[in-house]
């Protein structure tokens, strides 16, 4: 399936993790898949208790379906614009969406200065994120869809020419789909499954979702 360019998102599938070491400072790394801000909040809390006796736990976070408008980062304590700003950076230039890094660091005594500072947390997000494996996917409609046996081919013509996944089926007295829509996609499809049944087709709209291929 081609997914649009507009409605392609790229994710974490897993975890990765990468360390380094710059002038006695430790900085571990942990790149995660975080679907939205509670879920990225129990990782860094998870982190923080696992290394309590670190002296910072540094983050960023980029939403699931509205990157560029959902984030959160945060210094823990570093001097403003040195940690979390350049891990969310990190993020961005990967063009991920849907993920949490976490930096951790042990201070070793030796102050870095402001400038490598920054690159350091920043090339620990980029190797950490480098190590997790990605999964590609698709901004969505989804729509649930009821009827008769006869329109059966019809309608998977008509979803197996789009950017549709299909998430359930149920075929009872009636077929049922629920299919998840490319969202720029989605009101054409519906128009010409709604013409081509000639009003013989139950359509519910289901809301937006974020569906990955599997």
């Amino acid at each position: 399936m081609q997914i649009p360019e507009e409605d392609r998102i790229t994710s974490l599938a897993g975890t990765g993790e990468a360390e380094l070491k710059i002038k006695g400072s430790r900085f571990l790394g942990l790149a995660a898949p975080a679907a939205d801000r509670e879920e990225a909040g129990k990782i860094v809390l998870a982190e923080k208790k696992k290394y309590h006796a670190a002296t910072h736990h540094c983050w960023a976070w980029r939403g699931l379906e509205n990157p560029s408008s959902e984030f959160a980062f945060e210094d823990d304590r570093e001097p403003s614009g040195t940690a979390g700003a350049p891990i969310l950076k990190t993020l961005e230039r990967a063009n991920l969406s849907g993920a949490v890094v976490v930096v951790t660091r042990w201070f070793g005594g030796i102050k870095l200065g402001t400038g490598p500072l920054a690159r350091a947390y920043s090339q620990a997000a980029t190797e950490a994120l480098e190590a997790a494996p990605r999964k590609e996917g698709m901004l969505a409609r989804e729509f649930s869809l009821f009827f008769d046996y006869t329109l059966l081919g019809a309608v998977n013509q008509l979803i197996g020419s789009n950017p549709v996944i299909v998430t359930s089926r149920e075929f009872t007295e009636k077929a049922g789909l629920n299919i998840a829509v490319s969202s720029s996609r989605a009101e054409s499809l519906i128009s010409r499954l709604t013409e081509t049944a000639a009003g013989r087709i139950a359509i519910r709209d289901l809301g937006p979702r974020t569906v990955f291929e599997k």
